[in-house]
């Protein structure tokens, strides 16, 4: 099964109250260009009998994501790094009505969120959609960098990494996925297990 593309980047805001799970706030922040998910596994543990490896246990110990997407807005910039804003008050040379600020300073709580996304494969000459679902993230501030024109355009997007954690259910989920053959219905899951439709 080959993966061919990727859409449908989702989050929602994490909360729980002992082992039970919600997410409000379903987003869908921008169109995705590339995603990655590494996964850290534990330090090698293994246990010796008759001078040889008899049992081995190698945990999920965390991971990172990486994606890569067309924009980010202002909107879902506050949403995932819990950023504060404010309207401009009047500047000289600024026309422009309805300008809002987003600000980095000590107001700022990155919040826990679910993540979400579709990747396409074919597989046996068809086309099948796999919805993935992170249950549990926190997006670092994403660096800016910007390089100038040139004679030819040169597509310049923005990269955001997140830390991928376990959640707080009963058995500690870090990740989720299930396969179908549409899109649509990858959406349908990744909504389903994210806060539903967004806004």
């Amino acid at each position: 099964m080959a993966i061919i593309g990727c859409s449908y980047v989702k989050v929602a805001k994490y909360a729980n109250a002992g082992t039970t799970v919600t997410y409000t706030n379903p987003a869908i922040i921008a169109k995705l260009v590339r995603l990655s998910i590494t996964l850290d596994s534990g330090s090698e543990n293994d246990f010796y009998a008759d001078n040889t490896i008899d049992e081995t246990d190698n945990a999920f110990g965390g991971g990172s994501l990486e994606i890569e997407t067309n924009d980010l807005t202002n909107e879902a910039s506050k949403l995932i790094l819990g950023l504060a804003s404010a309207s401009l008050s009047s500047i000289s040379g600024v026309t422009d009505e309805g300008v809002e600020e987003i600000i980095f300073d000590d107001r700022q709580i990155t919040p826990y969120l679910g993540f979400g996304a579709v990747i396409k494969h074919k597989r046996a000459g068809a086309y099948v959609f796999t919805g993935v679902v992170l249950p549990k993230i926190m997006f670092n501030i994403p660096e800016d960098a910007a390089e100038t024109q040139g004679q030819s355009i040169s597509w310049q997007t923005p990269t955001l990494s997140a830390r991928i954690m376990k959640d707080d259910t009963a058995y500690h989920a870090w990740k989720m996925k299930a396969t179908f053959s549409t899109e649509a219905q990858a959406i349908a899951y990744v909504n389903a297990k994210t806060g539903g439709v967004a806004a």
